[in-house]
């Protein structure tokens, strides 16, 4: 006699996102376009506060996909037509126009306030269907055959659920702890610090150019420059803790004194009123090992992230959820979990994605690649290339592939003392530890 099949288990839900912030929310919504049974579980009350403003064209089209995009271009939020990049004292600057890519239809994209933008993606999700437990934490994942249990905790008291998979994206905590999890691969940058706040009055550019994210490079470190709404604008200071301890003050007075050694910055910030708190930020550069298992994938912060100078973190984190929904509905519709191949091309792509990123953070920080990246000229369309990156196109096709070497290839030699490009002077930075600190 044959022995019957043993029953195929019967889950609560298709899949359960931990984390309603963009990744979550855009995961969801694409889920359950697929008409997937979805519980999206975010530990926090929506609208909320949560820095990374700043939006890349390159995410539009899978905003556009999940459905939100006409939401957000009814918001009424600032549109994002480019960059523009200043050394401290000003004299170096540099502009980046998406629209002068390599890739078409990357025009623009929007400064965004992350409370409103998140509560608007995550309200999509629910309106498609997805149900959506807010102040609510998942405290333990435990594989079980074919799936996940994920023990939950809220107002409502504790609760158990089982999903056939789980999405973390649930950000830099890692809310569910696993062995795997906390294997990172090694750093290819030091521990990096923010100190930001949102402020009245300061200063912008104007027509196109007063949407753009202004960064200004310091000796050690950048400030990023957000206008959000037409009153308030984002700005923060980004540098190493050991800058900071090296500084010998506490993060919101270097904040201002690196300010003041800026003259660029004393132009922006005259007059200005910060009108929040101060808020911090550790700990930018990290990625997992692995990003998944069977019936796990990481998105976005919770698989890793690099640092907030190309303002990739909200592309990262969608493009990481489209991905991994598009796997996950194909197994479940074959009834399977994910193939070792699977993983390894999710894992591939969203590290090959953030790896183009790093090599141009790189760049940025040292300061003989930066004076290549100021200066980079149109010939061989190799100005088109770095634009379409800052863009957030990170996927490396041939006419991107070999321009973006040969500018890897020129910053190579400008480290070695062949001068392509002419020097940047910084003035002075409260960053050099070298220097003395001027007066707050």
């Amino acid at each position: 006699m044959v022995a019957a099949a043993a029953p195929a288990p019967v889950f609560d839900y298709d899949i359960v996102v931990i984390g309603g912030g963009p990744g979550g929310s855009t995961a969801a919504a694409l889920a359950r376009q697929r008409q997937l049974r979805v519980l999206v579980i975010e530990k926090e009350k929506f609208p909320r506060f949560h820095i990374g403003e700043s939006l890349l064209p390159m995410g539009n089209a899978i905003l556009r996909e999940s459905g939100v995009w006409p939401k957000i271009e009814a918001m009424g939020a600032v549109r994002k037509y480019g960059a523009l990049f200043f050394s401290a004292n000003g004299v170096a600057e540099k502009e980046i126009v998406f629209a002068d890519g390599l890739v078409p239809g990357l025009d623009y994209t929007y400064q965004v306030e992350r409370a409103h933008f998140d509560q608007l993606l995550l309200t999509h999700a629910r309106e498609l269907g997805a149900e959506v437990r807010e102040e609510t934490r998942a405290t333990a994942a435990d594989a079980i055959p074919g799936g996940f249990r994920i023990q939950l905790s809220g107002a409502e008291g504790e609760r158990t659920v089982t999903a056939a998979f789980v999405l973390d994206a649930s950000g830099r905590e890692n809310l569910v702890k696993t062995a795997q999890q906390r294997t990172l691969d090694p750093s290819p940058f030091p521990k990096r610090f923010a100190v930001y706040s949102h402020f009245r009055g300061v200063r912008r550019p104007t027509g196109r150019a007063a949407g753009h994210t202004i960064a200004v490079r310091l000796d050690n470190g950048w400030f990023w420059v957000i206008p959000i709404t037409p009153e308030i604008t984002s700005v923060g200071l980004v540098t190493t803790a050991e800058a900071i301890r090296r500084a010998g003050a506490r993060p919101e007075e270097v904040f201002a004194q690196a300010v003041a050694a800026s003259s660029k910055l004393r132009e922006l910030m005259d007059g200005t009123t910060a009108i929040m708190p101060y808020h911090i930020t550790n700990d930018y550069s990290y990625f997992r090992r692995e990003l998944g298992t069977d019936r796990l994938l990481r998105v976005g912060d919770a698989g890793g992230f690099f640092d907030p100078i190309f303002s990739s973190g909200v592309y990262m984190t969608i493009s990481g959820a489209k991905l991994a929904v598009e796997l996950v509905s194909r197994a479940l519709a074959e009834k399977r979990g994910l193939t070792s191949a699977e993983l390894s091309r999710y894992t591939h792509t969203v590290k090959g994605h953030a790896g183009t990123f790093q090599k141009l953070i790189a760049a940025f920080y040292d300061n003989d690649s930066f004076a290549v990246f100021m200066s980079s000229g149109k010939r061989w369309g190799i100005e088109k290339a770095i634009v379409s990156v800052v863009g957030g196109h990170a996927r490396q096709t041939w006419p991107m592939w070999w321009r973006f070497k040969v500018f890897l290839a020129v910053c190579w030699l400008q480290r070695r003392g062949v001068h392509v490009a002419p020097p940047v002077d910084y003035q002075t930075s409260v960053l050099n530890p070298h220097r003395a600190l001027p007066a707050a």
